[in-house]
């Protein structure tokens, strides 16, 4: 399964078609309980090699001549985060709007022990 701490590798990518946004996906089986901080900077890393692809436009090589009117990042936690995620993951959402990326993210239901 890909996921959060395979920072070069998307998990997931796909069109929006209601909107033609290309959405990009990251999962995170990853628990919280155990080294927040460390969690915290492989899901910064990830995001940013997500930006700098977008921004390359490196989709490219799947999207050859296909415009996109936005981007969307979304990631899909396996375990709620902590307030210190939450707070990294709110500062996010709003450095990424202002290079106009959509970010989303939420907890898995049903998923959680």
């Amino acid at each position: 399964m890909m996921s959060v701490k395979q920072a070069n590798v998307i998990d997931g990518m796909g069109v929006d078609r209601d909107t033609n946004t290309l959405v990009f996906l990251i999962t995170d089986p990853y628990t919280w309980a155990v080294q927040e901080y460390e969690h915290l900077k492989a899901i910064q890393t990830k995001i940013n090699n997500y930006v700098r692809y977008i921004e390359s436009r490196g989709y490219r090589e799947h999207y050859r001549n296909r415009e996109f009117d936005g981007f969307r990042i979304e990631i899909v936690f396996k375990y709620p985060f902590t307030a210190n995620g939450q707070a990294f993951l709110s500062a996010g959402k709003k450095q990424l709007l202002e290079r106009n990326i959509d970010f989303i993210y939420s907890v898995a239901k049903g998923e959680n022990p």
